[in-house]
């Protein structure tokens, strides 16, 4: 499945092992966890552009982007101890709002797992409106995820 994929437009790439906790009583990772693992490569993501995460939770870029959107196909099962491969693009940007699309696959086996995507909206940290994306930062995301598009 992984022929099916160019992951090499994928700039992110981050490793994980599947934990104890994150399976089911049929030993399987449970499919909400897959949604954790999104998160975790979406803040691997800005790390690797260089920003550094705040004690509160905030990026050094001061900006604050929520989740509106969020969806996942499932393909194979992942068990403990599974090591698994998270690659990360953000395939548009909008006036607002960012599309971030992952593949995850067994590391071991190569089989194809899982894809997702997710919608993270810029918002006003004070009233919590959506907020244009800075021009700065998308200008550093398309320096660092070389085929994004931007709809404005």
């Amino acid at each position: 499945m992984n022929d099916t994929y160019d992951i090499s437009i994928f700039p992110v790439k981050l490793e994980i092992q599947v934990r104890s906790y994150e399976v089911d009583f049929q030993n399987v990772v449970n499919n909400a966890v897959y949604f954790n693992y999104f998160e975790l490569a979406r803040i691997d993501y800005r790390k690797k552009m260089g920003y550094s995460l705040n004690p509160n939770g905030t990026f050094s870029d001061g900006l604050l982007f929520f989740v509106a959107h969020n969806e996942c196909d499932y393909f194979s099962p992942a068990y403990l101890d599974n090591e698994l491969i998270i690659y990360t693009r953000i395939d548009y940007i909008k006036n607002s709002s960012l599309n971030f699309e992952h593949l995850i696959f067994n590391k071991t086996t190569n089989q194809f797992i899982a894809k997702g995507s997710g919608v993270i909206v810029n918002v006003d940290p004070i009233t919590l409106n959506p907020t244009p994306i800075p021009d700065k930062m998308i200008k550093e995301i398309k320096s660092f995820d070389k085929t994004v598009k931007v709809f404005r």
